[in-house]
């Protein structure tokens, strides 16, 4: 699972994985010496920052703000998570179990499993968030993008979505806690990359309301129960989300009393966190050794389990015959010092991006092409497609038309403003002529991605990121048909041998002959293989996350996976 960040270097970018599965897995426990010799307490309030604007969608899966997402995740719990073995382990279900074949997966509900008002949570609210992502409003009208993880449920069509409020058949009730999942096909990803995410919803709010009114409902506003461990209690659009603690929540009551989200950009968080204002946050790395010196903050390093990326819509109208040659693309991978780059952005804090799964991921293939730093070889591949050198120094199209590419990045900060540069000088050096546009709200940029089906959106070239899940699925985003690579960089041309081979690579990852690791092993590496010759988008690196936070928060896990655990968390006294 996957989910579009913006670009900024001290990307406190969630996965999908801790979105959506109680933030509960991944490794290391940065605080567990204070917490073995202070005594636990309860109260006080948390702050924690979004470096720019959040969306307004709050229902589960609706939202395609990262920001918004870890806000929800606070909030709404899926039925499983990844405990600090980086195995799928109990949340809201606390027992599950496969049938022989493989194909049908049951799971029963923990009894101790609540909302946060009490009521007890129910098969009917696991059936009606599996309704919702197998909605045709979910899927069509909101254009959402994780329908996918259900795909292949039984009873769900080739088009991937239900009529709203059809139930699939292979979704069975058995009981007022018991339920079961029976899939059309044996998959190895199945549970730790798609059931895994099933995120129970409230019948008693939303069932009584159709699925084509749930975007911009009181409730998709601002929820007023959940599952997870904080609820949020008050939205102030564009600046901050207050959340209290859920006394109910199944994996034990947090000892924080509430926690608060803001919106402060990385470039003045430093201030914030110096005075006390601010708990925890993502700072730029660059600043680490300043930020070090700061008596009441402790700096966490982890490295990433996502990476930025330039990318290109292939479909754009003016230069999408180009943008769609991986000879182009090849050769911005040449003619970008990404070495440089992460030193002067990162202060060395990141590793180089060879393809779509990061070196800190189990599944990486260590044999890939590196790309090195090579502007004469980037200038002969330039040559090789008919990119000429014309007046004023620039290279033409191949038809000899002017070859101006624009380049869009967002607010919020001016490392995105530095990069963006700096990919401007690599691409100036071997006669590209890129122009950086002025930069914009990254919510706007996700609605002129999302609505680009003919190439005019303004958007020609961006800088994103993607983080990743635990299981390097590539369902839901590099599939030709998939939405996410349709809403983003479009390599989906279905004549194109590359692209073919890549959705075949895809369905052999998953199959039932991937159930042997060694195959799946070797499967990944042939689809990573491919990607990091055709360069579907840009790889540009894995900047580390850097977190700063108050000496007096205690107990976080921080992991490549986000930072887990929050109701563990706790404050000393003063906060």
């Amino acid at each position: 699972m996957k989910r579009k960040s913006t670009l900024f270097t001290a990307a406190a970018v969630m996965t999908l994985s801790a979105l959506f599965a109680g933030y509960s897995g991944g490794i290391g426990v940065a605080d567990a010496a204070t917490a073995h010799r202070s005594p636990v307490t309860n109260g006080g309030t948390m702050v924690q920052t979004f470096p720019t604007a959040f969306g307004l969608n709050f229902i589960p899966f609706l939202s395609t703000s990262a920001y918004t997402a870890a806000a929800t995740s606070y909030s709404f719990d899926s039925i499983l998570r990844f405990n600090r073995n980086d195995q799928v382990s109990a949340d809201i279900v606390n027992k599950w179990w496969t049938s022989p074949d493989k194909k049908t997966y049951y799971f029963q509900i923990n009894p101790k499993a609540r909302w946060s008002n009490g009521m007890y949570i129910t098969t009917g609210d696991v059936k009606l968030g599996v309704d919702w992502l197998l909605s045709k409003s979910y899927n069509v009208t909101d254009g959402g993008s994780y329908g996918y993880l259900l795909s292949n449920v039984v009873g769900v069509p080739s088009s991937g979505y239900l009529p709203d409020g059809q139930t699939p058949s292979g979704f069975k009730i058995l009981g007022p806690r018991e339920f079961s999942v029976t899939l059309q096909h044996a998959d190895a990803a199945a549970l730790p990359a798609n059931l895994v995410a099933i995120t129970p919803l409230p019948t008693y709010i939303l069932g009584k309301i159709p699925m084509s009114q749930w975007k911009g409902t009181p409730f998709d506003r601002h929820p007023w129960i959940g599952s997870g461990p904080f609820i949020t209690t008050s939205i102030v659009p564009g600046q901050s989300i207050t959340q209290k603690a859920n006394p109910y929540y199944v994996l034990g009551a947090p000892h924080i009393a509430q926690n608060v989200w803001k919106v402060i950009s990385t470039d003045v968080v430093n201030g914030d966190l110096a005075s006390g204002q601010v708990t925890m946050a993502a700072i730029h790395a660059i600043d680490v050794a300043q930020m070090k010196k700061v008596p009441n903050l402790n700096i966490n390093v982890v490295p990433s389990n996502g990476f930025q990326y330039l990318g290109w819509r292939l479909n754009n109208a003016t230069y999408g015959s180009v943008f769609s040659q991986a000879t182009f693309r090849q050769a911005v991978e040449y003619a970008i010092n990404r070495p440089a780059m992460v030193k002067a952005l990162y202060a060395g804090y990141g590793t180089l991006e060879n393809g779509p799964l990061p070196p800190i991921n189990f599944w990486y293939n260590k044999s890939l092409n590196t790309y090195p730093y090579d502007p004469a070889k980037a200038n002969a591949l330039l040559n090789s497609i008919g990119m000429k050198i014309g007046a004023g120094g620039w290279r033409t199209m191949p038809n000899g038309q002017p070859f101006t590419p624009t380049l869009t990045i967002s607010s919020g900060d001016t490392t995105i403003q530095r990069q963006a540069d700096f990919i401007q000088s690599f691409l100036q050096a071997v006669h590209i002529n890129l122009k950086i546009n002025p930069p914009i709200n990254f919510n706007t940029i996700l609605t002129q991605l999302n609505s680009d089906s003919n190439g005019k959106q303004p958007i020609q070239a961006f800088l994103l990121g993607w983080s990743l899940s635990n299981d390097p699925d590539p369902r839901g985003l590099w599939r030709s048909t998939d939405n996410l690579n349709i809403v983003t960089i479009d390599w989906t041309n279905p004549k194109d041998p590359a692209i073919q081979l890549n959705d075949k690579l895809i369905h052999e990852s998953h199959g039932k002959a991937a159930y042997n690791i060694n195959y799946r092993i070797a499967t990944l590496n042939k689809w990573q293989a491919l990607l990091n010759q055709q360069l579907p988008e840009n790889f540009l690196f894995d900047a580390n996350n850097v977190t700063a936070y108050n000496k007096n928060l205690h107990g976080v896990v921080f992991t490549p996976y986000g930072n887990l655990d929050p109701q563990k968390w706790w404050l000393s006294t003063g906060n």
